[in-house]
C-alpha cells in the first residue's frame, strides 16, 4: 500500500488524527480522476505531491485489475487533519471535526476561567491558544510565539475571543501558487476558470484574459444579484402555493372536525331519544310486574287465611279425642260443627286477572330505514365574501363581493382584496346589528304581551306558611329536552319579584326563566367560554331586584346579565395556581393574589346591601364582594372544624344577613354572622332526622327564617327552624310525581311555595 499526502506550499504536514467532513467534497473529486491525471503538472507532479510507491507494485496491481491508490492517506485543505481512505469509501472520513473542537475548546474555556488550563511551555496557567499550532500558552509564552520568525504569522486569540467568533477556528490561510510556493494566488484567468499568480500571469498565461481576483468575485456577485430578483419572485410563487396548499389542508381537517362533531351530535340526540324510550317501556313493564304482583300477593293471603283456618280446625278434632270418653261426649256438638265446616268449606277461586306481560317490537322498520339516510356527506355550501382563487388556467385571480373576477398582478389583487374585505366586514357588521335590533324589539314586544297577560298581584300578602305541618305535593313541570320549558339538568333555582322561576339549565348551558306553572318565558346563555358565553351554570340569584347574576361554574367566574339577557359583566377570575399556606392554629390561608379568584364557584347570593358571597368549592371557603365588585373578605378555609369547609357548594342568606352554607364534604350546614364570623353548625353526617347526606343547596323563607335543605344523597328535602332544629321532611328516591333523583336547587317564594329542582328526572316539584 502506497501513501500519498498533499501538502501545501507553506510547509504544513499533514496529521493522523481525525478529519473534518470539510474534505469531503475534495477527497471526491481526487478519487472521480484517473491516477494518470494525478502525474500532470496541474497536480504539481508526483514529486511535488511527494507521491511514494514502488512502480513494481504499481505495475503488480494494474496487472491484478486494482487500484494501486486504494487505500491511501488525505490532508484535509481546510482542516489540515489527514485521515486513511480505502478505495471510494469517503463515509470513512471522521465527521464534523469543527463541532468535536469547538466542545474541546468550551472544556478548556471553563478550565482556562478557574486557572486550571496549564501552558505549553511552563506550569503557569494558560489564557491564549494558537489557531494553527492548536495549543495554550500563557502571557510571556504567547508574545515568544508571536515574535517568534517561524510563527509570526499565526493567529493567537483568548479563549473568550474564540467563543465569541467561531469562525476564527478555521485553519484556512491565504493560498499560494503550485509553481511558485512564495506567490499568493491573486488573479484570476478566465480562459483556464482558475486561479494563478502574477509570475504565472507574464509567463504561461499572459495572451489570456486576467483580472483580479477581487473584480472576478464582484462581477460573479453582480450577476448573482441580478438573478436575485427571479428567484425571489419564484420563491414567492412556491411560497404562495405552498399557502394555499396548507391552507387548503387546514380547511379540509377544520370540516372534518365540525363535520364530526355534528354527526356525533345527531347521534348523541338519536341515542338519547331511543334510551329515553327504552326507560318509558321498562317503566312501563315495571308498572305491569308490580300490579300482577299486587293480585298474586292479595290471593296468595286470602289462600295462607283458609289453610290455616282449615289447619286449625283439623287440630281442634286430633285434640278433642286426647281427653276421656266423657269429655269426648260432651264436646261433640263442637266437633261435628267444626267437621261441617271443614267439610262444607269451599276453595277460594284463583281466577285472578293477571295480564300476562311482554314486549312485541314494532316500529323498528321505519327507525331502520331512517338511520339509511340519517345525514349526507357532501360538498358544503359555496363560500361566501372576497378571497383568491386558481382559475381553469391555473392563474390567480380575485374573486370580490359580487362575485366577479378580476386579474391583475399579484399586488394590485392583494390590495383590491383588502379592500373587499372590509367593506364586507363592513356589511356583515350592519347585518348582524340590524339582526340585533329586531331580536331586542322582539324580545321587548313579548315582555310587553307576557307582562300584559300576567295577574295582577294580591296586594295584601298571604299569612306566613307553617312549615311544621306536613308537606302535599302541589305540581310538577318540565321533562328532559332542550326546547323552552324543557331541560336537561336543572340545577340552581331563585324567584323574582314578578313570581317568576328562574332555572339553571346546567346542560344545555343556559338559564330559563319560567312561571310557576311552568310556562316558558325567556332563556338566554350559550354553550362557551367568551363573555356571556356558560360552561356548567349551577347557581343563579337576582341583583338589584331585576338583573341575573350566575355562577359560571367550568369558566370559573361570576357573570351579571340584565333582564333581557345581555351580558352586563364579569366578576373573578379562574386561578392559574392553586396555592394554600398554613398558619398557626391549624387553618389555611390563601395569599393576596389569589383574592377573586374562583376554582368552580357553585353557589351565589346577595345579601340586603347587595353584598354577593360565592361559594368557592375548590379553594375551600366564601369570598364576599362589594356590590361594585371589588373583593372584601374570605370565609372559612379547609379542614373539618367548626368555621372550617370541606366544598362547599349552596348558600344563603336570612333577613338579618346571617348566612347559610352547604358544607358538602362535612355533610352539615354552617351558620355564620353577616360578617362572616362563625356561628352554629347544623346537622351531621347520617340517615337520621336532622342529618344530612351530601347537602348541596338551602333556602330560607323570608316571614319565618325557616331553612329548607336539600338532602341530595338521601333524596330528600328537610325543614329547620332559624335556630337549627328540624321540624319536617318530604321526598323519597324515585321517579313518581312526590318523589326525587338526587334533587340539586331548591328556593321558597315570596307566598312560601317551595320550588325543588330533580336533576336526573329533569323536572321542577312545587311544594
Amino acid at each position: 500500500m502506497g501513501q500519498v499526502t498533499w501538502n501545501d506550499a507553506r510547509g504544513f504536514s499533514p496529521a493522523t488524527s481525525a478529519c473534518c467532513s470539510s474534505a469531503s467534497s475534495y477527497v471526491t473529486f481526487l478519487l472521480s480522476l484517473p491516477p494518470k491525471l494525478l502525474d500532470t503538472e496541474d497536480f504539481g507532479g508526483r514529486d511535488s505531491r511527494n507521491v511514494t510507491y514502488d512502480d513494481a507494485d504499481e505495475q503488480q496491481a494494474e496487472v491484478a485489475g486494482e487500484n494501486p491508490l486504494a487505500s491511501f492517506q488525505v490532508t484535509c485543505p481546510i482542516c489540515r487533519k489527514g485521515a486513511n481512505v480505502t478505495g471510494d469509501r469517503i463515509d470513512t472520513l471522521h465527521l464534523n471535526h469543527y463541532a468535536v473542537k469547538l466542545l474541546e475548546l468550551i472544556d478548556y474555556f471553563k478550565l482556562e476561567r478557574n486557572n486550571k488550563l496549564p501552558c505549553i511551555g511552563c506550569a503557569e496557567p494558560a489564557h491564549w491558544r494558537c489557531i494553527e499550532c492548536d495549543e495554550n500558552y500563557c502571557q510571556e509564552h504567547s508574545d515568544f510565539h508571536h515574535k517568534s520568525r517561524a510563527t509570526c504569522d499565526h493567529r493567537i486569540l483568548t479563549f473568550k475571543q474564540i467563543l465569541l467568533s467561531p469562525r476564527s477556528l478555521s485553519t484556512m490561510r491565504n493560498q499560494y501558487c503550485s509553481h511558485h510556493n512564495n506567490k499568493p494566488l491573486e488573479l484570476f484567468c478566465k480562459d483556464c476558470n482558475r486561479a494563478i499568480c502574477t509570475l504565472c500571469a507574464v509567463t504561461q498565461h499572459k495572451t489570456h484574459e486576467t483580472k483580479e481576483v477581487s473584480d472576478a468575485v464582484a462581477a460573479l456577485r453582480s450577476k448573482i444579484d441580478a438573478l436575485k430578483p427571479q428567484i425571489s419572485m419564484n420563491l414567492y410563487s412556491l411560497k404562495q402555493a405552498m399557502t394555499r396548499v396548507k391552507t387548503a389542508m387546514r380547511e379540509v381537517n377544520v370540516d372534518a372536525q365540525v363535520s364530526s362533531r355534528k354527526v356525533s351530535g345527531m347521534i348523541e340526540m338519536c341515542v338519547t331519544a331511543v334510551r329515553e324510550k327504552e326507560r318509558e317501556l321498562v317503566a312501563e313493564l315495571e308498572t305491569k310486574k308490580r300490579v300482577n304482583n299486587e293480585i298474586i300477593n292479595s290471593q296468595k293471603e286470602l289462600l295462607e287465611g283458609e289453610l290455616n283456618s282449615m289447619q286449625a280446625g283439623r287440630e281442634f278434632v286430633e285434640r278433642a279425642f286426647i281427653g276421656s270418653e266423657v269429655e269426648v261426649l260432651c264436646l261433640e256438638p263442637q266437633i261435628v260443627a267444626k267437621m261441617d265446616e271443614l267439610i262444607s268449606g269451599d276453595c277460594p277461586s284463583l281466577q285472578a286477572n293477571v295480564d300476562k306481560v311482554s314486549f312485541s317490537p314494532s316500529g323498528h322498520e321505519n327507525i331502520f330505514k331512517a338511520i339509511e339516510v340519517l345525514g349526507k356527506v357532501g360538498p358544503p355550501k359555496p363560500d361566501r365574501g372576497p378571497r383568491m382563487i386558481v382559475d381553469e388556467n391555473g392563474e390567480l385571480v380575485l374573486l370580490d363581493n359580487n362575485g366577479n373576477i378580476i386579474r391583475g398582478e399579484t399586488k394590485e389583487l392583494l390590495a383590491l382584496l383588502k379592500k373587499n374585505i372590509l367593506e364586507e366586514e363592513i356589511r356583515l357588521a350592519e347585518e348582524q346589528r340590524q339582526r340585533e335590533l329586531e331580536e331586542e324589539k322582539a324580545r321587548r314586544q313579548e315582555a310587553a304581551r307576557l307582562k300584559a297577560l300576567e295577574p295582577p298581584r294580591t296586594p295584601t300578602p298571604l299569612p306566613p306558611r307553617d312549615f311544621t305541618l306536613p308537606f302535599e305535593f302541589s305540581r310538577t313541570f318540565g321533562k328532559m329536552g332542550m326546547e323552552g320549558g324543557m331541560f336537561n339538568g336543572p340545577v340552581g333555582l331563585c324567584s323574582t319579584e314578578k313570581g317568576h322561576l328562574v332555572v339553571c339549565d346546567v346542560h344545555n348551558n343556559r338559564i330559563q326563566v319560567v312561571r310557576t306553572d311552568g310556562t316558558y318565558v325567556q332563556s338566554f346563555g350559550v354553550t362557551g367560554t367568551g363573555v356571556g358565553e356558560m360552561n356548567g351554570p349551577n347557581d343563579v340569584c337576582m341583583f338589584n331586584g331585576r338583573n341575573f347574576l350566575v355562577a359560571d361554574t367550568y369558566n370559573d367566574r361570576v357573570q351579571l346579565f340584565a333582564p333581557t339577557g345581555r351580558f352586563i359583566r364579569t366578576i373573578g377570575q379562574k386561578a392559574r395556581r392553586r396555592a394554600m399556606f398554613n398558619i398557626p392554629g391549624g387553618q389555611n390561608k390563601k395569599p393576596d393574589s389569589m383574592e377573586g379568584v374562583f376554582d368552580k364557584p357553585f353557589g351565589v347570593t346577595v345579601n340586603s346591601k347587595g353584598q354577593i358571597l360565592v361559594s368557592d368549592m375548590g379553594n375551600h371557603r366564601i369570598q364576599m364582594f362589594e356590590k361594585s365588585g371589588d373583593f372584601k373578605c374570605q370565609i372559612g378555609c379547609r379542614g373539618e372544624d367548626p368555621g372550617q369547609l370541606m366544598y362547599p357548594y349552596g348558600i344563603a342568606v336570612d333577613s338579618d344577613d346571617n348566612i347559610y352554607v352547604c358544607d358538602l364534604g362535612n355533610h352539615r350546614v354552617q351558620k355564620f354572622t353577616a360578617e362572616g364570623r362563625f356561628k352554629q353548625v347544623i346537622g351531621g353526617k347520617g340517615v337520621e332526622n336532622g342529618e344530612f347526606q351530601q347537602p348541596r343547596s338551602i333556602a330560607v323563607d323570608e316571614k319565618t327564617g325557616c331553612g329548607a335543605v336539600v338532602d341530595t344523597g338521601l333524596h330528600r328535602v328537610q325543614l329547620f327552624t332559624s335556630g337549627g332544629k328540624f321540624i319536617n321532611k318530604f321526598g323519597t328516591r324515585g321517579k313518581e310525581d312526590n318523589k326525587f333523583s338526587s334533587p340539586c336547587g331548591i328556593t321558597i317564594n315570596f307566598d312560601g311555595e317551595v320550588f325543588v329542582s330533580d336533576f336526573r328526572n329533569h323536572r321542577i316539584h312545587v311544594l
